[in-house]
This record gives structure tokens, C-alpha cells and sequence, in this order.
């Protein structure tokens, strides 16, 4: 039996996506998004964010703008920089269109691999 908990389907990206993450839109720093799904993402960053602190996540997927706020729930230090986990305070509104966009995008990925 599978021990995954979570509530949506995550999505990786063989490159990473570039996006912005801040504590305010005055203060986001690019960061390279690796996977994504309608509940947070995970992304590496050079700054050193404190756990559980609130954020806002900017980033485009298939040309559509997103900007989620939410929390830094997974920290981990690597050599060069560091790699977070931000669960999304999101409203369904957000977390749907999010959704729609992920679940095109995996067809799309499945159908270019299928024709390759």
C-alpha cells in the first residue's frame, strides 16, 4: 500500500521553472521552482528564509501568471543554497485554475513524449 498523503498530484520538471519568491512583492528573489502541484511547490533559492515564514509565490505555467501566498514548511541547506517546501494558503479559486493548468500540462508532457 502506497504511503502518499498527499491531496494533489505533483508535477517535476526535468529543467526547473524560474519563479519568484518574497515576503512581499517589494522583496521576491528568483528562484528555479523544480516541482509544483495545486497544494505548493518546492524550489531552491540562494536566500535563507526562516521555516514558517509566510510568502508569496509568483510564476508562470503554460503561459498563465500565478501568485499564491503561502508557508515554508520543509527546509533543507545544500552545498550552494538551500532547497524549501511552501504549502499554499490558497482559495479554491486559485488552487482549481492551478489544478487545470497542471493536469494540461501532463497531457501535453505525455503526448510529446508519446510522439517523440
Amino acid at each position: 500500500m502506497s504511503d502518499n498523503r498527499r491531496e494533489f498530484f505533483r508535477v517535476s520538471f526535468v529543467r526547473a521553472i524560474t519563479g519568484k519568491v518574497g515576503l512581499s512583492e517589494k522583496e521576491e528573489v528568483l528562484v528555479d521552482i523544480s516541482s509544483l502541484s495545486a497544494g505548493g511547490l518546492v524550489f531552491e533559492a540562494y536566500l535563507d528564509f526562516a521555516l514558517y515564514e509566510q510568502v508569496i509565490c509568483s510564476f508562470e505555467l503554460l503561459g498563465e501568471p500565478f501568485q499564491l501566498e503561502g508557508k515554508i514548511i520543509r527546509k533543507v541547506a545544500k552545498e550552494h543554497n538551500f532547497e524549501y517546501a511552501v504549502q499554499f494558503n490558497a482559495g479554491q479559486r486559485s488552487v482549481s485554475k492551478l489544478f487545470q493548468q497542471l493536469n494540461t500540462y501532463q497531457i501535453r508532457k505525455r503526448k510529446s513524449v508519446l510522439n517523440d
